[in-house]
């Protein structure tokens, strides 16, 4: 008896000391947090002692979790491709201006394409987007991707005025077509010179394959759309005079009031501080996309 009374009380302390001495869920079940998994890009509901990652709020799981939600479509995305007869001819830029992937570009850039794609900043291959309305005289064209991008952009208010800086965010041609968006920083003309009423000029290095894309003012806001640059060689034989480094954009109001006309909703935003290199292109590259031309 006093064997077996022995044995009892050794397997009861073997059997305590495997028993964990961790709190559950249940005896703390106000303390569940959303813990985030980097590794894998996910958060989750956990007890905070099981949190092994770091404790985010609510805001920041939900934009984890819209983060992934979307990478994980656009890994899905049907082929920009609609045929094995068709390539892809041509390219601009454009950007989006809603959640709902509602793109804006030029009309030059998609003027006679059998299919259209948006490629946003980052993404590993093109995204379907259909043609919802354009204007051939403004040059302008709104696009519906058939995914959201990333982020979306804001508009100021008020047009730009001369001497303002600006930036432009594009995919240019030097050679061949840009992989990576490239953003360059100009000002406002003070000479004007554009060529039509609906447009602006600008003393900055547009090239093609920027057409299409936003006109960033200092604080990253959408200023106008890119559209055209100066023909230097016609220019000189005309008036003999060298002009380099001479783009043009739709002014804000016009791409105001088109994108008023199609029933779109635009997000604007106060002027905030200027904007170094790095966070233009970090704020740019949120919402500007490559826009494919296939025939």
């Amino acid at each position: 008896m006093r064997l077996l009374t022995a044995f009892c009380v050794l397997f009861g302390a073997v059997f305590l000391s495997t028993v964990s001495t961790e709190p559950s869920q249940a005896q703390q079940p106000g303390d569940i947090v959303w813990c985030h998994d980097e590794t894998r890009s996910l958060s989750a509901r956990k007890a905070r002692w099981r949190c092994k990652g770091a404790v985010v709020s609510d805001e920041e799981a939900a934009t984890i979790r819209d983060s992934r939600r979307r990478r994980i479509n656009r890994s899905f995305a049907p082929s920009a491709k609609p045929a094995p007869d068709v390539k892809q001819q041509g390219t601009g830029t454009g950007f989006y201006v809603t959640g709902a992937g509602h793109v804006v570009t030029n009309h030059h850039v998609i003027d006679g394409c059998k299919a259209i794609s948006v490629t946003p900043a980052g993404a590993r291959k093109p995204i379907k987007a259909h043609l919802l309305a354009a204007d051939p005289a403004l040059d302008l064209a709104l696009l519906q991707s058939v995914l959201p991008g990333k982020n979306f952009a804001r508009f100021r208010a008020v047009p730009l005025l001369a001497g303002d800086d600006v930036a432009v965010v594009g995919y240019p041609l030097h050679g061949k077509v840009a992989i990576k968006p490239v953003h360059v920083r100009g000002h406002v003309s003070v000479d004007g010179g554009a060529p039509r009423p609906f447009m602006f000029a600008m003393k900055i290095d547009v090239r093609r394959g920027n057409s299409g894309g936003p006109v960033l003012d200092a604080s990253g806001r959408i200023a106008g759309v890119v559209v055209a640059k100066v023909n230097t060689p016609g220019v000189y034989a005309s008036t003999g005079k060298l002009v380099t480094n001479l783009g043009f954009g739709i002014r804000l109001p016009v791409t105001l009031e088109f994108l008023k006309k199609h029933r779109v909703a635009i997000a604007t935003a106060k002027e905030d501080k200027a904007l170094d290199d790095t966070q233009m292109a970090n704020v740019a590259g949120s919402f500007v996309a490559q826009i494919g031309c296939w025939r």
